[in-house]
Parts: structure tokens; sequence; C-alpha cells
């Protein structure tokens, strides 16, 4: 069954995005109907243990004294810890755990390209990863345990402790606080000061959002720039003025033409466009096209969507579009496809929801190019199928 975001006080969506996103923190009790965790503590440290999957534990010592251990980690590692003041902290595991895929569409009041990623942390009894202000959204769901939050509002001291691998703080005076259960949920705008911790062994999902910094922006639109430039007559430093000049000075003319170029960087609306759908799609992984045909025999594809099978999104790939005037602009992995019509239809419904079924589908079954390219998606891993009949699709 598709779960719910219930805000309290019978907030609804468009007054949570009104009074409190990037606001001010909302504590949502009972958040998530029919919400259980997924896997266990134990399934989670193996996890921790992958390779491929980013993991940490941090360790309070006491005193700020913090410790951070990265993986790949072994069993050895998690045998040794001690009681208690520890955390393990598991990132991306939307992209391999099903139930927590289907978590995000508690979600979809928000852009799906904004949604980052689910963080699963362990805490033992007195675990945390210190006072620290996250520069994104984030709603923190509580699973097993409960775990109490302290919450500030300071700006002017945000010293950090030194001499660590940890932007903790080095002090918080706590304003607010909330102890969250199972099914609890906190939504915290960006830069603000938090802490949490464990008061007995927890676990906690973390929905983060994707907040791209000004300098990343401009670092990977200039370096797109770079890359795909070949005017022999773009605009290069000039100087037509210069008197003569022997000193190894920089004249306030030339850093006045310096300013002038970055400033005049060629800023095509169309090319942005291009240029943000793939990177704000980006992943490990990239494609070389996205198809809109197949070699799979789609009436095969068609009788197992409409005998009930459901068809689920490939939690490992990024999906999102732009629409023009004329056509809609694809954009998956970091590849684009530029497509009109029904079809462009049906492939913003795939980039607009996550799992599908005969109802949700039935529009386009009966367009056979429609069809094809939900067989396409499927032949490359786009698109997935589960026998799993009796969820809820979008």
């Amino acid at each position: 069954m598709k779960m719910k975001l219930t805000f309290p006080n019978g907030i609804t969506t468009n007054e949570f995005l009104r009074d409190y996103w990037q606001k001010k923190p909302l504590y949502i009790p009972a958040a998530l109907n029919h919400f259980n965790d997924p896997l266990e503590p134990e399934e989670l440290a193996g996890l921790a243990c992958e390779e491929e999957i980013a993991a940490r534990i941090i360790i309070d010592k006491g005193n700020n004294d913090w410790q951070v251990r990265h993986n790949p980690f072994n069993d050895d590692d998690f045998t040794c810890l001690p009681e208690s003041h520890w955390t393990v902290l598991v990132q991306d595991l939307n992209k391999h755990i099903p139930e927590l895929d289907q978590l995000l569409d508690a979600f979809d009041f928000l852009p799906s390209w904004r949604i980052d990623d689910v963080m699963v942390s362990y805490a033992a009894p007195y675990g945390g990863v210190g006072p620290h202000t996250d520069q994104y959204d984030v709603f923190l769901l509580q699973g097993m345990g409960t775990r109490r939050w302290q919450l500030s509002s300071a700006k002017k001291d945000a010293a950090l402790i030194k001499g660590i691998d940890l932007r903790i703080l080095e002090n918080f005076e706590a304003e607010q606080e909330f102890i969250l259960h199972p099914g609890d949920m906190l939504y915290l705008p960006p830069g603000l000061q938090h802490y949490g911790v464990s008061d007995k062994a927890c676990m906690t999902y973390s929905i983060g959002l994707r907040a791209p910094s000004q300098l990343e922006l401009i670092g990977d639109y200039v370096d797109q720039l770079t890359l795909n430039q070949h005017n022999s007559n773009e605009t290069r430093y000039r100087d037509p003025a210069l008197t003569r000049n022997a000193s190894g000075e920089i004249t306030h003319d030339a850093i006045n033409q310096i300013i002038k170029l970055i400033k005049d960087i060629p800023r095509d609306e169309d090319e942005i466009k291009q240029w943000f759908g793939k990177f704000i799609t980006s992943t490990h992984q990239t494609l070389t096209v996205i198809p809109v045909e197949t070699s799979l025999d789609v009436d095969e594809i068609k009788q197992r969507i409409q005998q009930g099978d459901l068809l689920y999104r490939n939690p490992t790939s990024r999906f999102a579009y732009i629409e023009n005037d004329e056509n809609t602009r694809i954009f998956i992995d970091s590849c684009t496809k530029t497509l009109s019509g029904a079809t462009a239809t049906i492939a913003k419904h795939i980039c607009d929801h996550r799992v599908f079924d005969t109802n949700s589908l039935s529009d386009w079954l009966m367009n056979d190019q429609c069809l094809t390219l939900l067989c396409a998606w499927y032949e490359i891993g786009l698109l997935e199928f589960s026998n799993n009949s009796n969820e809820n699709a979008n």
C-alpha cells in the first residue's frame, strides 16, 4: 500500500509548503501509515560491509572527542564496538531496498528530481553524530526505538570542533526538544542546528533533498561549456587601450576586463536547460541513448502488465523532464531524448511515479508507440517487473 504522509493539526500539503518549507521545523507525530522497519539492524550492518555502498561508523568518546570510520567494514568492525555511544550510517539505501524506494512516494508533493536519497542509521543507546547543520531540507523518520532531537536557531556561533573529519558544532544550546517514536517524523529546513541522540537502540530514516551549491552549479556548467566549445571565435581577454607598463602589476583596467569576461559567460537558455537536466539526473551510471525502439515481444510485456504484474522504475536511475512549447525533453541518467505526443505523455508519467500497474498504464497499452517505449526501457533495465500484485500503484 502506498504510504501517505499526514501532517499534524489538519495542516494541508499547501499549508506545509507555504508556512514551513525552508522556513521552520515541524514535528509530525504518526507521520506515515503502515510504516515498519524494512530491515533489521543486522541487515544494515551487512549492507555497510558492501564496498559499493557508502557507510560510516561514528563513535562519541565524550568531551568533544569523536571518531569516524569509513567502510568497507567487516564483522569484526561491529563486534568490537562499545555497548553504547556509536552510530552506523548507510547512504543511498533506496537504491537497494525496494520498500525504501517506495517510501519516497510519500513525498510526491515535492519535485522528484529534488529528492536525493534515503540514508538509514542505527544508533546504539546514547548514539548520535553530534550537533550539526545540514545545508539542505531533510525529513527524519523514526523506525524502531526512540530518539531525542534538540534544535537551535542560533546562527552567530557556528564554530566547529577542530581536528576531526566531521562538521560537529563546538557549542550547541537547545531551544526545542522532541522525542520521536516509531512512525514519527521531524522536518528540518536548511541551516537549522540539530542534535539527535538515541534514548535506546534505534533506527532512523533520513530523506534528504538535493541542494547543489552555487559553485557546484557554475563549475559544472562552465565545465560543460569548455568540453563542448568548438568556436574559434569565442571571446578572449583583450586590452586595446594598453599603455606602457613594464611592471608586474595587474591593473584595475585588467581586473575590470576579467570581471566583464566572467560576467559575460554565455547563458543561452536552451543550453542551460539541456545542461541542468543532465546535471540533476547524473548518477554513477550514464546512458548513451534513451531508446524508444525495442527488439522484445511487446505482446508479452503487455500481457504481463494486464495480468497484474507490477512494473517498477529502476531505483538506481534518475528521471526528469522539461516541457517545451511543442515537445518534452526527457532526462534519464544524464542522457536526453526529445519526445512529443503520446510517447512524451507516457514518458512524463514514468518520470512522475515509481510503480505502475495495468490501471495506471491502461491509457497507453493500446498505443503501439507507447507500448514499444515501455518495452525499450524495460529492455535496458530502466523498468523492471515485480510479481507482487497486492501492492497499489500510482
